[in-house]
């Protein structure tokens, strides 16, 4: 039974290890001879990598703190004040004229050559009713009056008989009325025959159904071979050459609208094509939706552009009290404790931050409404507000002109 007396070396206890100086404690151990060397061997080794340990660990560099870079940050331009704001409302192209084509007399349909959306010109046909029962009457009216002419002509010839007879003294005055009574008889006889003929002949050309314009036909109410009545609808026909664009305005902004106000509409069929309007027709009363229609005239509208499609008019219109204001990104705009509203402007030579308090309006289509603390020309940050301070440097993401973009009202058509 030996006792092994380890005492900490004295580097050791200069480390901040030295509180585990308990592991160098005295340790009691039996052993043998040659077992006693062996321990002495291993344990002299583990202290001396121990020692290593600590010497290597004390030489250890202290850490540079950390000192972030300019931080990127994505701005726009403040744009010049301006006291309009884009209304937008929901509408529907049409015709300027839809014509509803009917025939004048009645009868049974014999010929309907034509299809909706058919395109025709001034002088097609449209539509032809059974015409048999017209050339008849007008036979009839024919023979009639080829009778009429016959009797006026022989009651003309007696009266200029009689009338010369009568201008030497050979009849009477009686005899001579009675010859002029026979010939005005006839002839208004025969004038009535004549009248009655054009009238039926005009009713045969009535059986023929003609497109008074060009245009599309858009509606087909009846079928061939259908009979019907004189003024019932047969087509309807369309001039898509100049078509229109009718809107339902509220009553708090009816009168802001104007007869010739630009607009600009767009069509979802074409989201990314405008197309320039004017206002043509504003009504004075309410439709069925309670709004007031509006009718705006299309420009040189293409002509992928048919009655029907639905779209979206544009009117710049002022704003209540006439008050300018600029327009920003609302994620741009943040809150302060106090409840107020604030900004980042980028000063652009020292390239810094600093916060400003804006007085704010309402949120439009294009942006939030700044009716007090920006300028024109002036750059606030759009992205990240709430990870800057005052003061702290940014760096202008890439982007278009200044390394920003410019938010703007859009352009006028």
């Amino acid at each position: 039974m030996i006792r092994l007396l380890v005492r900490p070396l004295p580097f050791v206890q200069e480390q901040p290890w030295k509180d585990y100086h308990w592991l160098f404690t005295q340790i009691p151990i039996s052993l043998t001879g040659f077992e006693e060397d062996c321990f002495l061997l291993h344990f002299r080794r583990f202290l001396s990598l121990f020692a290593l340990l600590v010497l290597l660990g004390g030489c250890g560099k202290a850490e540079t703190p950390y000192e972030p870079g300019p931080r990127p940050v994505k701005t726009i331009i403040v744009d010049e004040p301006r006291s309009t704001v884009t209304r937008s409302f929901s509408g529907m192209a049409r015709a300027s004229r839809d014509t509803t084509l009917s025939f004048r007399v009645s009868g049974s349909l014999e010929e309907l050559p034509v299809r909706v959306g058919r395109r025709v010109h001034t002088g097609a046909l449209i539509a032809r009713l059974d015409p048999r029962d017209f050339e008849l009457k007008v036979k009839e009216l024919e023979a009639r009056t080829a009778q009429a002419r016959a009797a006026f002509n022989r009651a003309r010839a007696d009266y200029e008989r009689v009338r010369g007879l009568y201008e030497v003294g050979n009849v009477s005055r009686s005899e001579l009325d009675q010859a002029q009574a026979g010939f005005e008889s006839g002839r208004a006889q025969l004038e009535a025959a004549l009248k009655s003929l054009d009238l039926v002949r005009q009713q045969l050309s009535y059986t023929r159904l003609t497109a008074p314009l060009s245009g599309s036909v858009s509606a087909l109410p009846v079928e061939n071979h259908q009979t019907v009545q004189a003024g019932q609808p047969i087509a309807i026909l369309s001039t898509d050459d100049d078509l229109e664009f009718e809107v339902g305005l509220p009553d708090h902004l009816i009168h802001q609208i104007h007869m010739g106000d630009a607009a600009r509409v767009v069509f979802d069929i074409l989201p990314h094509q405008e197309y320039s309007a004017l206002v043509s027709e504003v009504s004075i009363s309410p439709g069925p939706m309670s709004t007031f229609p509006v009718k705006l005239s299309l420009e040189a509208p293409p002509p992928s552009i048919r009655p029907g499609m639905i779209g979206t008019a544009h009117f710049e219109l002022e704003q209540n009290g006439d008050r300018a204001f600029v327009l920003v990104p609302s994620e741009s705009v943040f809150g302060l404790p106090s409840g107020h509203q604030a900004v980042w402007i980028v000063d652009p030579e020292s390239k810094t931050v600093h916060q400003r308090r804006v007085s704010v309006g309402r949120i439009l289509p294009e942006g939030l409404q700044i009716l007090r603390g920006l300028e024109e020309g002036e750059q606030v940050v759009v992205r990240g507000v709430h990870r800057l301070e005052e003061g702290q440097e940014v760096r202008l993401q890439r982007g278009s002109k200044a390394n920003s973009q410019t938010f703007s009202k859009p352009a006028k058509p």
